[in-house]
């Protein structure tokens, strides 16, 4: 360029500003697609919690079962399948406790991926007397183990840390290749946490190892082979339907013999019939949640959710 001479001004034409928008807006449409969270539908909150902690806001997450219900035979509604069938994977529980998610799975043509959680861990048999959908307990209402295993797996960190948080960076990975690193590093971040929620819970009920208690609805037993604590009864053998005399009155007797000092209710039941049994044998009653209904008091994440349940173990086991 000759000194002293300017550079001519480029003026956009009307068809010169049409051929650089004709480049720019197909591209930042693709910017836009790869920034869109994966759409993944959980079953349950706490699923929902464990899907967040690994995919961080690379995923948006919506749950089935609302705040307050019992996944116990519950029905989905009509919205919920054009929901599910809009999601890029579902995540469940399995092991009989989500069965009415597999209808609705079905109710879309299993055109969406399916995580099964229960099927990636090593369940433990299911409390004497506690049965799921589909199951009929005999009649003394005992019957034998829930021959899928107890599906509460998500209450033991340790089984999280090691079965579960692997299956879950593996089907997000699988549903979002691009994003399969940033899953990983989810994983291994949350995989660390755990064991230090693990740590915080096994400090924290040392005190109490060998405690005995009696669960309304059998929801934690992992927690309490995982800690050490007894589980002497469950209140409830099927959920939804109230217990024989005879059933509450060998719950009582399992109670005061094991010197149970609570009986657990959960707010997804109804308290009436724990509080009559706890007080037979002088126990108070304490309310845990295997759950965590959005927003309540159980906290928002999956760490929230275990500490809400340590300090009720705490209170149930040391009065």
């Amino acid at each position: 360029m000759v000194p002293g001479m300017t550079h001519p001004r480029r003026r956009f034409g009307p068809a010169r500003l049409a051929w650089v928008l004709a480049l720019a807006l197909p591209l930042l449409g693709l910017g836009q697609a790869a920034a869109a969270p994966l759409r993944v539908t959980a079953s349950i909150r706490p699923v929902a919690l464990l899907v967040a902690e690994v995919g961080g806001g690379e995923v948006a997450v919506h749950t089935l079962l609302p705040p307050g219900a019992s996944p116990h035979g519950y029905e989905p509604t009509p919205s919920q399948v054009r929901e599910l069938a809009g999601a890029d994977l579902l995540v469940t529980v399995g092991a009989g406790l989500d069965p009415w998610a597999e209808r609705l799975h079905r109710a879309v043509g299993r055109g969406v991926p399916e995580l099964v959680l229960a099927a990636h861990t090593r369940l433990l048999p299911a409390p004497i007397g506690h049965h799921h959908e589909g199951e009929e307990p005999d009649a003394d209402e005992a019957g034998d183990h829930d021959a899928g295993g107890d599906p509460h797996v998500w209450l033991d960190p340790v089984r999280v840390r090691d079965d579960l948080v692997p299956a879950i960076v593996r089907a997000l990975s699988e549903a979002a290749p691009e994003r399969a690193p940033v899953f990983a590093r989810g994983g291994e971040a949350f995989r660390a946490r755990l064991t230090g929620l693990d740590r915080e819970l096994a400090e924290g009920l040392k005190p109490y190892a060998g405690g005995a208690f009696v669960a309304f609805h059998g929801s934690f037993t992992y927690l309490a082979h995982r800690y050490g604590l007894d589980q002497v009864a469950v209140v409830e053998p099927l959920p939804g339907r109230e217990p024989s005399a005879r059933w509450m009155r060998e719950v009582i007797e399992a109670g005061r013999a094991s010197g149970a000092r609570a009986v657990l209710v959960e707010p997804q039941f109804n308290p009436r019939i724990a509080r009559t049994i706890a007080a037979q044998f002088g126990a108070r009653v304490v309310t845990v949640d295997p759950l965590g209904a959005a927003g309540g008091t159980a906290g928002d994440t999956y760490a929230d959710l275990l500490r809400f349940n340590l300090r009720a173990f705490r209170e149930a086991l040391g009065g």
